[in-house]
Formats: structure tokens, sequence, C-alpha cells
């Protein structure tokens, strides 16, 4: 045992506010957290009622401020500088409640001049308020010739008063006062909405996502926890989940969900350790950087656990769970962890590295297999469609050059009726790709509904047949040697030879100072607007 007083320097204030996140919209999720909890408890202790908690989340950026209130139980006037100065001496179980550590509420310190904390509890009609001078925190900080240790500095640089309210009141209020200028982005409105919809624990809009429906059903079904959801505002306006479909990309492109499918993660002896949804698509690529719903993402007592792709691209997460990186970027989705040794980090950013995280990888990385195999069974079936389709529109633009006479000679003829029976070819080919894809589907049980929803979205049915075809809409004969001339001929035998004497210059130019595609096309177009003559 040591024989000296262990001292705790000034800089370990520093390391637990902004030292311990890497982006400062985690503030709102911390506070966002501690108001839950906070809900939580006044429902056990019957001063709510379900349903009857309340978020609210302002920010004025005229003023530079920011508050974050609540309802839950309050904390008494006897016990506000014990809780509200102490650090890491939190009473919530680790086990059940949403933050636990203590250390949440100094995030603020790293990003504005003051964090006043505003409590009162029902049957008192005391209101404390605790401040925390963050200015002269940093000026402390910064000084190398103060010398001070953490517990002299918070006597420092914190102080208390009470004031006078209704006994029946009971909230938490906590302001960040004049934020700094550098950390602006904490109070752009329509960007911190984004984040508290995809973190926070809010429900999702039936309007903007219905399968919400289906998740309900299944979590009844397998008799698993609906995650709590709390009436969230900010600036007014309630957050609800930022899921939608169709999705909206910048530039206007939209993407379309279909389908949510749910899964329930279980560990080999079959004890539950959570469960995912996720959004099916055509998956047609990767969803984009800007497109801020992407990703499944981790989730624990209904918050997200690190940054978007944590599921990917946590660098002390064991074994990939994919087999690519960019897998994860394909979809939108949630993983809820339920099993109550998964642990959060100090940072929130992932789990404690332990053999309960260890299971919870396995089983993961046995179900995002499947979704890797699902989006590759995707690109399969759309190569494989697009070269069916590519085959009919050679087909129906051979008909109709043969059928006006826009060839411009034989060998243009030849050469159109050979690309198209190739693309035929490979059309065939196709199909049987399509074929397999669908069986290989129907191998595995628990994807098999999806792979051929998949595939049924991506393909186009055939038109149905007619009792009898036309004379122009005949099969073209698969020799070309017993393919029939028309009447209309060539375009070269109705153009004047002394036209055509010019134009072959012309076209010996094209030729060789443009790419071959677009010389035959310039030649075509010239050639149709002398025949029009």
């Amino acid at each position: 045992m040591l024989d000296h007083e262990v001292v705790f320097g000034k800089n370990v204030i520093e390391t637990l506010s902004e030292g311990m996140y890497d982006n400062p919209l985690f503030l709102f999720r911390e506070y966002v957290q501690n108001a839950a909890d906070a809900i939580d408890a006044a429902v056990r202790q019957g001063i709510l009622n379900e349903g009857e908690g309340q978020i609210e989340v302002a920010i004025d950026v005229d003023e530079r401020c920011i508050t974050f209130t609540d309802n839950g139980t309050g904390i008494p006037a006897n016990e506000v500088n014990t809780m509200l100065a102490n650090i890491g001496a939190s009473q919530k179980n680790r086990k059940e409640d949403k933050g636990f550590r203590g250390i949440g509420r100094l995030g603020g310190l790293g990003y504005c001049q003051k964090v006043r904390f505003e409590t009162s509890v029902r049957g008192e009609d005391i209101t404390s308020v605790f401040e925390w001078d963050a200015r002269n925190l940093h000026e402390t900080l910064n000084n190398p010739k103060e010398k001070i240790d953490a517990g002299e500095l918070i006597k420092w640089i914190t102080s208390t008063r009470k004031n006078r309210c209704k006994n029946e009141e009971h909230f938490f209020k906590v302001s960040l006062i004049n934020v700094n200028k550098q950390s602006d982005e904490l109070l752009d409105v329509e960007e911190v909405r984004k984040y508290l919809s995809m973190v926070a624990p809010v429900p999702f809009d039936y309007a903007k996502f219905p399968f919400i429906h289906d998740i309900e059903k299944f979590l009844r079904t397998n008799s698993l926890p609906i995650p709590h959801t709390y009436r969230l505002t900010l600036n007014d306006d309630e957050v609800h989940k930022g899921y939608e479909t169709p999705l909206k990309i910048d530039g206007g492109k939209t993407i379309n969900i279909f389908q949510v499918v749910c899964r329930a993660i279980a560990a080999p002896d079959g004890k539950a350790l959570g469960w995912y949804w996720f959004g099916v698509s055509t998956f047609d690529g990767v969803l984009p950087k800007k497109c801020w719903q992407r990703n499944i993402r981790l989730r624990k007592a209904n918050i997200q656990i690190g940054e978007a792709d944590c599921l990917s691209n946590h660098p002390k997460r064991g074994d990939t769970l994919w087999k690519e990186d960019r897998g994860n970027n394909y979809f939108i989705g949630e993983v809820h962890a339920l099993d109550l040794d998964l642990i959060p980090n100090s940072r929130r950013d992932y789990f404690n590295q332990d053999e309960a995280c260890r299971h919870f990888e396995k089983a993961l990385q046995d179900e995002f297999r499947n979704l890797d195999n699902l989006y590759h069974k995707a690109s399969q079936a759309r190569s494989a469609q697009k070269a069916i389709d590519d085959a009919k529109k050679k087909e129906e633009a051979f008909r109709r050059a043969d059928q006006g006479g826009e060839f411009i000679d034989s060998g243009d003829k030849t050469k159109k009726w050979q690309e198209m029976q190739d693309a035929k070819k490979k059309a065939e080919s196709a199909k049987k790709t399509l074929k397999t894809i669908q069986d290989q589907g129907k191998e595995n049980p628990d994807f098999r509904n999806v792979t051929e929803v998949v595939v049924d979205t991506i393909t186009t049915e055939e038109p149905p047949p007619k009792s009898r075809p036309k004379e122009s809409e005949a099969p073209i004969p698969t020799s070309l040697n017993s393919a029939k001339l028309l009447k209309t001929g060539y375009m070269k035998e109705r153009i004047p030879p002394d036209v055509m004497k010019v134009l072959k210059k012309v076209f010996d130019v094209l030729s060789d100072k443009l790419p071959a595609g677009e010389a035959e096309l310039l030649k075509k177009e010239i050639l149709k607007e002398f025949d029009k003559q």
C-alpha cells in the first residue's frame, strides 16, 4: 500500500470533458441520455406515468446558448453539491441505466464559457443552481505556473445558490452559456436535429417510415422488448428518427426502401444478445456520405453507440464483422444490443472489450455475412437484367433501322445484326444467372424471401404475349442471309454519287479525329439529313 496521498492533477478535468470525445455533437447525446435516465427514475418512483416524460432542447443562436430541460426526478437540495461536484461517483446501475459513470455532464465545459445546472424535486420549494466557470477553468489549465489539484480546482471554479419555486416542480436543466465561437457547429439547428434524430431515443415517424409496424410485430412475435422512446423537442419541434422512404440524396436522387428485415441475435447457447433490422433496396451501390441515415448503427438502451459506422470502422473492435469495409455502407438499419453484460466504454464509442463483447461480435459476424451475400447477389442481378434489357434495345433498334431503311449499306447492316446476336447470347446467359441467384436464395431459408424480393424488384417482367404478332413485330431471322432487304434499300443508294463522294472525304476525317462510336453516330446523322432531301 502507498504511504502517501494520491493527487489528481488539474488536467484530469480537461481529459474528462472535451478530451473524451472526437465529435462535439456528443454533448447532445450525453445530456439527453442523462435526461432519459432521470425520467425513467421518475416513472419508477411514481412521479411520472409512462409516456409523460419530456426532454426539451433549445438552441438560441443569437444568445449563443443551449439548454436541456427534463421533467425527471431532479436532485434534492441537500445532494446537489455532492452529485454535481464529484466526478465519476455516480450511483447509477451500469447494467440498467443509460449513463452511469458520472462524467458526461462535464462535456460542456470545453465548448462554452459557463455551464449552469438548475434542479428541483417534488415536495421542495427550492431550485438549486450549481455553476461551473468554464472560462476560469481553461485559464487555470493553460497557466503552467498554477499548481493545483483537481479537487481544489473544482472548488475554485464552481458556485452554488438557491432560488424559490413551487413545491410540486421537479426538473433538471443544463445551460451551456456563451458557446465558444470555434464551436459554431453546436448552434447549427438543422445539423443538431439530424444528429438527434439518429442518436437519441426518439420514436419513428410513421408517415415517413411505415415499416415500424413490421418491426413492432417482429418484437412482439419474438417476445423482445420494444425500445423505450421519449418525447424530445428541439426549439419546440418534436424530433423523430430520421429514417424515411424514399431516402433523399443531395442532387435530387432518391433511393426507395421497399421492405425491412428483422433478425434476432443469439449466442450459440441460445442466449439473447440483441436484434437488428435493415432496409431492403435494390442496393445500386454504397449509400453516399451525404446520405446521413446510412449504415447499420449500434444502439444500447435505444441510444446510439459511437458514430454511424461503428460496426464497420471501430479501431478497437476485434475481428472484422464484414467481408468488405464498404459492406455496411449499402444499408440503413439498427442493431439493438440487449445483453446486460455489454457495457459501453467511457467514451461510449463502443463496448468494453471483454468476453461478452467477443460473443456479440461473433454473432454479428455470422449475420453480416448474409448481408454481404445479399448486396453481391443484387449486383449480379442488376448486371444480368442490364444484359437482357440491352438485347431488347438492340433488337428494337435493328428492327426500326431495317424498316426505315436507315442502314448506310450492307456492311453497316451486317455489323448491327451481329451486335444484336451477340447481345441476345449474353441475354440468354443472363437469364440463367438470374435463375441461379433465385435457386441459391432458396438454399438460405432465413434470407430466401429477401433475395426473391430484391431480384423481382430489379428485373422487369416480359410483356404479355399477343394473339398474333404484326408483320413489323415478326421475329428477326437468326441468319442475315435469310433476311429480305426492304424496298427502301440503304441510305447510300438514295444519295447522289457526287454527294457521296464529298461525304466520303468528310467521313474519313471524322474517323481519323473521333472515337469510333462518335464517328459512326455522326456519319449516320449526316446521311439522314441528306436522305431527307
